[in-house]
């Protein structure tokens, strides 16, 4: 039977995919999965999460990126303070000097519950989306973290695999130039014990975004800063200043900069001469909500409007990403248009952001939702910016890259789009503008050295279902035991019941006894009644004839004596 994520099924021949599954699920060691745009990576983590059998939490570094992949931020899981934390740092040390007037430890500056401590202490895996994004402190810190809240400061990560997930050709952690102090890079790997550490270096390669092969070795050579000028003119081929986005419908335009884009959607649904609706979405408990946060907190529309699909539903026709145009607009209601002329009626979706909590009766890990938000899931979409853009496919894009700044913007934008025909430059691109972080590039060429054989993943796999089989049986042992004292009970049960039964046997026959001495004593009793009520009329007759008797003598006797 075909495996399915999202209702979408899986290719079955992709090899490194399954093999990289099969180390995350079969094995405990550091693994840093990437892959060029368009490989699957988003796919990977929401297979993972469904079929493996370890304790995991999902973690990445922006609240938009936690609620996309279904998860919670590093900060917030971890409890951390916003702040730069280096190895040596005073408030990562679990005891202090002597000679300190400042006494506090790590204890003092990260306080858990019982609930996050339990958490910490039975994970197996911990995934981390995005990685590219996430600076370089934090994996030491969170190695830190888990060492000495574990017990376990002699183990990488205190035992807990960590599995990394990005492309780190794409976008870049944040700068801050403090990190220089004592790392090379602001990347992840740049961290000690990522560079003590080698971690598994697994890459996707099968390219499902496009098809075109000359386009997808031309991305690659922008991804890796290896283009040379024949590639710069065949890209500045497609350059066309006068391209008009309101007159082009199927294209959308990639910026790389918010105020610019806000100002397009701003001034083209402005232009449109119908009436504006407002929706207000629906938050219910704790959801974070900023500038870069999809859906919008309030989306204003007009009929005409360019939207984007915000969520994938295959039930209804739509992936996130997909181009439309509003045609029927009313308070609770709101029709989409695409493409290929199809129209469907978009209803409200929900985005959850959840915690993770221990249970303790079943001894694994769950997801509790703190806050939701309901919203129509689509948005204004003549323009995006680039880094909105990232994990998005297009069929037709315009891009201005004019003011690109950071390394991969270019690689980004570029490979949004599923064809090279379906490219629009709305700026030149200069090598200048193509910018790649040489660590990067450097850390990519790592080859793995002692990377699992497939031997090792089968005796992994072996000694997974025998342990699980184990258990089975272990657990199949208590259930029959469990059934035998139920079978107990149940024929003491049945015992106590036949008394029962047969006691209640004896009230009823008793019972009837009783009813038919109480109908005979009734008969009695309205006999006796019917009796006494004759004897009283007798004795009110004889009672009235004695008065008479008396009265009649009376008058015998006086006639007599006269």
């Amino acid at each position: 039977m075909p495996i399915r994520i999202d209702n979408i099924e899986l290719d079955e021949t992709n090899i490194e995919f399954f093999l990289a599954a099969d180390y995350v699920n079969f094995s405990n060691r550091l693994i840093f999965l990437t892959g060029k745009a368009g490989t699957g990576k988003t796919t990977f983590l929401k297979y993972i999460k469904q079929t493996t059998h370890k304790n995991f939490v999902v973690l990445a570094y922006t609240g938009v990126a936690a609620i996309n992949a279904g998860g919670q931020t590093i900060h917030s899981f971890f409890q951390i303070k916003p702040s730069i934390y280096f190895p040596d740092d005073k408030r990562l040390r679990k005891k202090s000097s002597i000679d300190d007037n400042d006494k506090s430890t790590i204890y003092n500056h990260f306080k858990y519950n019982n609930n996050k401590l339990e958490i910490i202490k039975n994970l197996d895996l911990i995934i981390i989306d995005e990685v590219s994004m996430v600076n370089v402190d934090l994996i030491d810190l969170i190695d830190r973290l888990l060492r000495v809240f574990r017990n376990k400061e002699d183990l990488i990560f205190g035992g807990v695999q960590l599995v990394l997930i990005g492309d780190i050709f794409q976008l870049p952690p944040i700068e801050k130039n403090e990190l220089y102090r004592y790392y090379d890079s602001q990347f992840f790997f740049s961290s000690d014990v990522i560079k003590n550490n080698q971690p598994i270096y697994l890459e996707l390669k099968k390219i499902y975004r496009q098809k075109d092969n000359e386009f997808i070795d031309l991305l690659n050579r922008i991804r890796v800063n290896e283009v040379n000028q024949s590639d710069i003119d065949i890209l500045n081929n497609k350059y066309n200043p006068e391209f008009d986005i309101t007159l082009n419908p199927d294209y959308i335009l990639l910026s790389t900069h918010n105020d610019k884009v806000d100002s397009i959607n701003r001034e083209k649904l402005e232009k449109l001469n119908t009436k504006i609706f407002e929706f207000k979405a629906i938050i219910k408990g704790n959801y974070p909500i900023d500038k870069s946060s999809l859906p919008e907190k309030l989306l204003f529309l007009k009929e005409g409007a360019k939207v984007m699909m915000l969520k994938n539903n295959p039930y209804k026709g739509y992936h996130n990403g997909k181009i439309g145009k509003i045609v029927k607009l009313e308070e609770n209601e709101i029709k989409v248009q695409f493409s290929d002329n199809t129209i469907i009626d978009v209803e409200k979706e929900t985005w959850e952001n959840i915690q993770y909590n221990w249970n303790e009766k079943e001894h694994i890990i769950e997801e509790t939702v703190l806050g939701s938000l309901t919203q129509f899931p689509i948005k204004l979409a003549w323009a995006i910016t680039v880094h909105k853009s990232q994990g998005l496919t297009f069929e037709k894009i315009a891009v201005d890259l004019n003011r690109a700044f950071a390394p991969g913007q270019v690689y980004v934008a570029l490979s949004r789009c599923v064809s090279f025909s379906g490219l629009v430059l709305k700026s030149t691109i200069s090598h200048g503008a193509i910018k790649t972080d040489p660590h990067a590039v450097a850390f990519s060429k790592i080859e793995n050295d002692d990377l699992p054989s497939q031997q090792e993943i089968i005796k992994y796999k072996s000694d997974y279902y025998f342990r699980t089989s184990i258990e089975a049986i272990i657990k199949n042992k208590e259930l029959k035991k469990s059934s035998l004292q139920i079978i107990s009970s149940a024929n003491d049960l049945s015992k106590k019941n036949e008394v029962l039964k047969n006691k209640l046997i004896s009230f009823e026959k008793k019972n009837a006894e009783y009813v038919e001495l109480l109908t005979r004593y009734k008969h009695e009793y309205i006999k006796i009644k019917d009796e006494n009520k004759i004897l009283n009329e007798k004795i009110k007759w004889f009672n009235t004839s004695s008065i008479m008797k008396i009265f009649f003598m009376r008058l015998y006797d006086n006639k007599i004596n006269s």
